[in-house]
């Protein structure tokens, strides 16, 4: 499976090598297709010629306008994501959008007494399972699930 990641940063708080997430992005995806994980091969049946990701870095006031207005959350969250699951004229499919505060996710990272990088592959699992159709909030047992499949990507992650 070809995937295309386009990454836009509108923060400048933190450092975030594109490169590195695009990178990150595809192990992600190709471990879950790899494994012939059910919901990627349900959206993916149609074999687009690209599965399509973006993912925007954007700061905390930005975080929290956004996470207002799609969440009716007044807060700054790590992450927020937007599946479109839309496929394109072109054969593309694009999957959605990740939008992640690198600041927080910084944060996290020295409360969870993780490196930046680790903190951000767990954010970047969660958002593409989300994308997928995964919803941790809908029950229990959908948030074990989805736990459990973040925890096998990051050792899978691992070099």
């Amino acid at each position: 499976m070809r995937i295309s990641v386009e990454v836009i940063n509108r923060q400048r708080k933190i450092r975030v090598a594109s490169k590195k997430v695009i990178s990150r992005i595809k192990k992600i995806v190709s471990f879950l297709y790899e494994t012939k994980d059910k919901k990627l091969s349900k959206i993916t049946v149609k074999n687009p010629a690209f599965l399509l990701i973006s993912v925007i870095f954007v700061g905390d006031q930005k975080m929290k306008e956004l996470n207002s207005k799609y969440r009716g959350k007044n807060s700054v969250t790590d992450i927020l994501s937007f599946p479109y699951l839309e496929n394109e004229p072109s054969g593309n499919l694009f999957l959605g959008e990740i939008i992640i505060n690198p600041k927080k996710v910084f944060s996290q990272a020295k409360q969870y007494n993780k490196t930046f990088w680790q903190e951000l592959d767990r954010i970047l699992a969660h958002g593409i399972l989300h994308l997928l159709g995964y919803d941790h909030e809908v029950s229990d047992s959908e948030a074990r699930k989805m736990r459990k499949l973040e925890q096998k990507i990051l050792s899978n992650l691992k070099p």
